[in-house]
């Protein structure tokens, strides 16, 4: 349960940043008008606390007190096809859960507000009914990642990240399964968001299974964030890279354009991170190794612009002045190179990102131990040492 209300804490705001909130062509055309007929098992409760998202309305957050008689309450609104809902009582706790427009019925139990029952919506149902597979799932992934914190052992670390794969996939299936049997459910667009989070697809595969959604799921609100989400998240993942470009650390332009014919391996990192400054050493071995043969090595720090000195001065105290180093905080715009790191809440590093002699991205790894340190080793010797 954990994971599930760090995903929605995040899911709104990230959304928003990416300026998918505003309106679309001026037109309302999905929202319409909702009403829930409730019941709490309780007649002395005489007010409950409702908030729930528009999203044409740039997603800002409406809030209500519904008061509650002998126990029976009505609440009212204009949502969107798959609005999030949040609705508290004093001393009870909170619950989510998404409205359709339309009717619906709510049944609450003041001592167990997490067995609510809400009948009318067809996307809490889709919801209920994913999370019964995925909740399993992602409760064993967040122990994993708890226990890989703390791990110092190497074979054990290796362990956890084998496990942490196998989930990972399981859960990847999961979601692609429902989407591709669910084409006309709104939920459908947040399985399609959870596999962009948590960078289990590509870009293209994701816009492929945007496009299995109906008409009416894609012309929704939500599903223009998605939508325009995907795009923007997507160079992460895209075909070809060539055209990103940035500036480094004295405010030269580089673009990727200008390795055409080599390979280019990206180090997202940040001073305060030590995993990443502990693989310095093996990101030196490999460019000393190969930067005569076609390896260009770009550090790109996701350090805040307050702390830039500190940058400049791990960059040196590390002796990695010798390939090209940048800021992500210091670019901006379309073509940033700094946006193959997807800098969302929850992104880790350190970050590596391969890209191969024709700009396109080959490989990726988070995070930095024995086995990243083996799989770059045999990559980079079957690139350059075994070439024909």
């Amino acid at each position: 349960m954990i994971m599930k209300h760090f995903f929605l804490f995040i899911l709104l705001p990230l959304i928003c940043s990416f300026n998918a909130c505003k309106h679309h062509n001026g037109t309302i055309e999905d929202e319409k008008s909702f009403r829930i007929s409730g019941k709490i098992d309780d007649v002395n409760i005489d007010t409950i606390f409702f908030s729930y998202f528009r999203c044409v309305k740039d997603n800002s957050m409406i809030k209500d007190t519904i008061l509650v008689t002998n126990g029976t309450f009505t609440i009212k609104g204009i949502v969107s096809p798959r609005a999030l809902a949040y609705l508290s009582i004093k001393d009870k706790g909170e619950v989510h859960f998404y409205l359709d427009p339309g009717e619906m019925q709510l049944y609450l139990k003041k001592d167990s507000l997490e067995s609510f029952v809400l009948k009318g919506s067809q996307t809490q149902i889709n919801s209920e009914m994913l999370e019964v597979k995925t909740k399993p799932l992602e409760d064993y992934l967040a122990e994993i990642k708890t226990q890989l914190s703390s791990e110092q052992s190497e074979q054990n670390k290796d362990f956890l990240i084998s496990q942490e794969d196998s989930v990972e996939t399981l859960l990847k299936n999961v979601w692609i399964d429902f989407i591709t049997s669910h084409p006309a459910s709104h939920y459908s667009l947040d399985a399609i968001f959870r596999l962009l989070f948590y960078k289990m697809q590509n870009g293209d595969m994701l816009l492929s299974l945007f496009d299995g959604l109906s008409e009416n799921v894609k012309a929704s609100c939500f599903g223009k964030q998605v939508y325009d989400f995907i795009l923007k998240r997507g160079k992460s993942t895209m075909t070809n890279v060539s055209s990103l470009e940035a500036l480094d650390k004295d405010g030269i332009l580089v673009k990727l354009s200008d390795f055409e014919g080599k390979y280019v391996l990206i180090d997202f990192w940040a001073s305060s991170c030590i995993p990443c400054i502990k693989g310095f050493p093996h990101l030196k071995e490999l460019y000393a190794r190969y930067k005569d043969k076609g390896l260009v090595v770009i550090s790109i720090s996701i350090d805040k612009e307050q702390d830039e000195q500190r940058w400049l001065n791990t960059i040196e105290e590390n002796n990695i002045m010798g390939w090209i180093n940048i800021l992500s905080c210091k670019n901006k715009g379309e073509n940033n190179m700094c946006d193959l790191h997807e800098t969302i809440a929850g992104s880790s590093i350190p970050h590596y990102i391969v890209i191969d002699k024709s700009g396109n991205v080959i490989k990726q790894w988070r995070g930095f131990n024995g086995t990243v340190a083996k799989e770059q080793n045999e990559m980079f010797e079957n690139i350059f040492e075994n070439k024909k």
